[in-house]
């Protein structure tokens, strides 16, 4: 979750989120959910009592529950708003910038990608990629993000497969610098396409080809 909100705002529409939807949450099973130390949950909880977006109610065994007010249900409203709104401007970007991808690659007459990420932007290239009749030969997750579902090295992608690959695709955002670096870092031969709204400068690194 980002698109442009704070991450205070970030943080304070999870629990929100989590009140509604658990009205047995505890401090300790916010601090869990959103894996932060108990002592920032019971910050971020107080706060939110003291806007008055969440009361406190006794529980069992001297435990504390809470539930969302009427002022609560308005703020989570506004900043799901926010982000959805956001959401549609990002998704209109990443868009634009994977259907230039796409037309150079078209233009190089490569038939083959690799996309180097997985998540919501990694659909958002394949769909572009399809209408543009470009094959996704595969998925590389650098970050292990979704196990073993994909290949998580580049050295792990048959060779059969490699032959097939045209070039290489950053479609993660969540460290999409990182996951650059490391494809950067190895010898394949295979040049690395970047969408601009994710600001990598290849200068920065000592290869752009992998």
């Amino acid at each position: 979750m980002d698109r442009n909100l704070t991450v205070n705002e970030q943080n304070e529409l999870r629990v929100l989120e989590l009140v509604e939807e658990c009205d047995k949450i505890t401090q300790r099973g916010v601090a869990k959910e959103l894996e932060i130390a108990l002592g920032m949950a019971n910050a971020l909880i107080k706060r939110l009592v003291h806007k008055g977006y969440i009361k406190v109610k006794e529980a069992p065994s001297r435990r504390y529950g809470y539930y969302i007010t009427p002022e609560g249900f308005i703020e989570k409203g506004r900043l799901v708003s926010k982000y959805i709104a956001n959401s549609f401007k990002f998704f209109g970007e990443a868009r634009r910038d994977y259907e230039a991808i796409a037309c150079q690659i078209s233009a190089g007459q490569i038939t083959g990608a690799c996309c180097v990420g997985t998540g919501e932007v990694m659909e958002i290239a394949q769909m572009v990629f399809s209408a543009h009749n470009i094959e996704v030969v595969c998925v590389l997750d650098v970050l292990a993000h979704e196990g073993q579902r994909y290949f998580q090295s580049y050295a792990d992608i048959p060779k059969e497969t490699v032959s097939r690959i045209g070039c290489l695709v950053i479609t993660e955002t969540r460290r999409p610098h990182k996951v650059y670096e490391i494809v950067a870092s190895n010898d394949g031969g295979k040049e690395i396409l970047v969408p601009a709204f994710m600001k990598i400068k290849k200068s920065n690194f000592q290869s752009g080809r992998v």
